[in-house]
């Protein structure tokens, strides 16, 4: 008896967290189709007049454009660095190698607030204006993490003999990469650079202190328009982000599964 009642108080508990998290999200999604400036819940009809104003808006359209680029950038430079840094830490041996590590990951432990000060006064320092090279870099720092501990996790799974006995056939180490190494981690791979895209695309706090008036994500627009003038455009904006950053990743995981459907 004891143990049902904690089995049922476990899934009410977390029936009320998943609950309180998803109906706020749904009100912000229904009132995107909402036909009136003060939008009232439930809608008394569905409108797709926001929606027009929204992609006849040049601000919202130039924040979705650059932090699509950003994501792009820091999915694919961490899909390159994460994999080079993982086999790196994996197939050698090297000094402070366990001191290393939380180097990497240190963009996970220390707070974006600090990460996006601390680097605002270095690229100040050294005469580097604000651009989209400075927030696509720093955007592959924080997302680097990630990349390399989904990619490190697969390579410790990663049967070193197919390597081994790729070698005694004569194949040297970047043709065993191709032919042998990278078809077995690419799942790993493309998840990695799937989720720096996400988390590129939905960072706000450090990227607050790299955006310039040509470079403004779409968080900082959304923050920037609730300081300062609430507009039913912001709920199209969300509603947006809510479809990449859940949609992107149900479509990648998708056609990882139809292209590598044994490796799942």
């Amino acid at each position: 008896m004891s143990r049902n009642w904690n089995w049922t108080g476990i899934k009410a508990v977390s029936a009320f967290v998943y609950f309180s998290m998803l109906v706020p999200l749904l009100v912000v999604v229904v009132n995107s189709f909402h036909p009136k400036r003060i939008p009232s819940f439930p809608p008394s009809e569905l409108s797709l007049h926001w929606y027009g104003e929204f992609f006849a808006d040049e601000m919202f359209l130039n924040a979705v454009w650059v932090s699509t680029k950003v994501g792009i950038v820091a999915a694919l430079g961490c899909g390159l660095l994460g994999t080079v840094t993982a086999m790196g830490f994996v197939r050698k041996q090297f000094p402070f190698q366990k001191g290393l590590t939380i180097v990497v990951l240190s963009p996970m432990l220390v707070p974006p607030v600090i990460i996006g000060l601390a680097s605002t006064m270095f690229f100040t320092e050294i005469g580097w204006d604000r651009s989209f090279a400075w927030l696509a870099v720093m955007h592959m720092l924080i997302t680097l993490p990630y990349a390399f501990l989904i990619v490190r996790s697969r390579l410790y799974l990663f049967d070193d003999s197919l390597e081994e006995a790729a070698r005694t056939l004569g194949a040297d180490h970047l043709t065993t990469f191709r032919e042998v190494t990278f078809p077995i981690i690419s799942p790993a791979i493309v998840t990695a650079m799937v989720l720096s895209f996400v988390i590129s695309f939905g960072e706000f706090t450090a990227t607050q202190f790299w955006v310039a008036g040509s470079t403004t994500t779409v968080p900082v627009v959304i923050y920037t328009m609730l300081e300062t003038l609430i507009t039913p455009k912001v709920n199209v904006l969300a509603t947006l982000v809510l479809v990449v950053t859940i949609g992107i990743p149900i479509a990648a995981f998708a056609i990882r599964n139809r292209l590598f459907p044994a490796q799942n």
